[in-house]
């Protein structure tokens, strides 16, 4: 594909998610970029891809995060540029290679978006869980919503969505390694999410409603107090994180297949 035909597609698929309110304006521009880089390295193979990560993880968020979670609720307006950077800038990055490496940009494409995906599905639909959530670090009840808490339907979610990235790529001709080495990002990268939310993210807390929280501010209206975690480290730092380790992972499965 043509770099003039990527961004052509990118730029109206972008502008459709923000009429659509799934993106904000600067997360529109980062989207285009993205968007962009995915079509002209992976072509409509890629292109699709994507698409499924971004609808699908769009579509469960309208229908079922408009429920506040112990005091958070989502914000308004769509994903903000460091949210599509932090899910795609390694999915943009891989296809980029595709051309002249694909032995390792395919990998790092289709690693980095199941490890979003089943991020989102796992976050998503684990919220609808009839059971509380356990922090994967100590295994002690924390409420829903708790970054790093986990619970058997959001895991299966999880799965469930690495499977679906990896199963896509396989339909559409990817190399048959970059497919299965999806799964094993997947389950990386919403493992990596998991640890990182429970270990290092920032957390806070609102005096006036007695929640915990992961934003500065409370819904409330109430300045919260930071109580553990790093301050830099919020949840777009650990989603980067997440599809970091989905492409690493990725990556090392294909090489060691070769290898063989």
């Amino acid at each position: 594909m043509t770099g003039w035909g990527a961004l052509a597609i990118a730029g109206g698929f972008s502008a459709a998610a923000a009429a659509l309110g799934w993106l904000t304006g600067g997360g529109a521009a980062a989207a285009v970029l993205i968007g962009w880089a995915v079509f002209w390295g992976g072509g409509l193979a890629g292109g699709a891809l994507l698409a499924l990560f971004f609808v699908s993880g769009s579509l469960l968020t309208s229908a079922l995060r408009r429920r506040p979670v112990d005091g958070d609720v989502p914000p308004a307006g769509g994903r903000t540029w460091r949210q599509v950077l932090a899910n795609g800038a390694w999915a943009g990055a891989g296809a980029l290679l595709i051309p002249t490496q694909p032995h390792l940009g395919w990998p790092v494409l289709v690693g980095a978006l199941a490890a979003a995906q089943a991020d989102t599905w796992g976050t998503e639909i684990g919220g609808l869980s009839p059971r509380r959530p356990r922090l994967i670090t100590t295994g002690r009840d924390v409420p829903p919503g708790t970054s790093g808490g986990v619970t058997p339907l959001g895991t299966a979610a999880g799965v469930a969505g690495a499977v679906a990235m990896g199963g896509l790529a396989a339909a559409l001709g990817a190399p048959t390694i970059a497919a299965l080495a999806a799964f094993a990002g997947g389950i990386a990268g919403t493992l990596a999410d998991s640890l990182l939310g429970a270990g290092v993210q920032a957390r806070y807390h609102c005096p006036a409603c007695a929640v915990d929280t992961e934003s500065r501010r409370h819904r409330c209206g109430t300045r919260t107090r930071h109580v553990s975690g790093h301050r830099w480290i919020d949840n777009d730092v650990v989603n980067l994180g997440a599809t970091t380790a989905g492409a690493a992972v990725a990556v090392g499965l294909a090489s060691l297949v070769r290898g063989m």
